[in-house]
């Protein structure tokens, strides 16, 4: 029986193989029509997948986007500064507005207090007068002549010094006492020789307490100056004889 069998199953595969090699010659064009379908489900497929994805895709971004944005925008950190910020303006508001009105009315009253006060109770200037220098009046009896003979006589004591020092402590003797008196000196000025003219009864004389010339004549003389040094007159005004020739 297994022998028949298997006989039997081989024979109806050969008779199979044939049926279907006719059907397959026979019907060429079902097969490329269905080859053609398995295609177009296939790119229909690939379609449908590409558009399932960016369906997919595209709501995922926009879902993502929108969840960013709702997440961004609504931020609680401005106002939670800003909040923040009218609570600190405040607090510090009103120590600091009040503490500087306090502060500056009492600066105001210390400054204003003493300025007025200082005003009215500042002592008056004291005024110093010049001091003057005491004047050495010396005995004599009141004529050009006496008062030259008591400045020559005390020079001749007291005086010290150089020609210069004695003209000029002589040309102070002369002041104090009245009589008119310049200083006179030779071509070298201050370093040359320098000595006294008075005027005597309305004539110049050389009064040289230094060198021991009492109303003498223009013996060396070129100018006549103030104890400054400035010229006055040149050495023409001085006598030219002395006072005894004269007298």
């Amino acid at each position: 029986m297994k022998g028949i069998t298997a006989i039997l199953s081989f024979l109806m595969l050969l008779t199979g193989c044939g049926q279907n090699t006719v059907m397959s010659e026979s019907l060429p064009t079902k097969t490329e029509t269905s080859t053609v379908s398995a295609e177009e489900k296939m790119v229909s497929s690939a379609a449908t997948t590409a558009i399932t994805a960016t369906a997919t895709v595209q709501p995922t971004t926009a879902v993502t986007e929108e969840t960013t944005i709702q997440t961004t925008e609504p931020v609680s950190t401005a106002e939670a500064a800003v909040l923040g910020a009218e609570v600190t303006s405040t607090d510090n508001t009103t120590p600091a507005a009040e503490t500087p009105q306090t502060t500056t009315s009492a600066a105001t009253a210390a400054v204003t207090i003493p300025v007025t006060t200082v005003q009215q109770t500042a002592p008056p200037i004291a005024v110093t007068e010049p001091i003057t220098e005491t004047k050495l009046l010396l005995p004599n009896v009141g004529t050009d002549y006496g008062k030259a003979k008591a400045v020559y006589e005390y020079m001749r004591q007291n005086g010290n010094g150089t020609c210069v020092n004695h003209a000029c402590m002589t040309y102070k003797l002369c002041c104090d006492n009245g009589l008119q008196c310049c200083l006179a000196w030779t071509d070298a000025g201050m370093y040359g020789h320098v000595a006294n003219i008075v005027n005597v009864d309305g004539i110049w004389y050389v009064l040289n307490t230094e060198g021991g010339y009492f109303l003498d004549y223009n013996y060396c003389f070129t100018e006549v100056v103030d104890i400054d040094g400035n010229h006055i007159a040149d050495s023409s005004i001085i006598s030219d004889m002395s006072y005894d020739e004269l007298h």
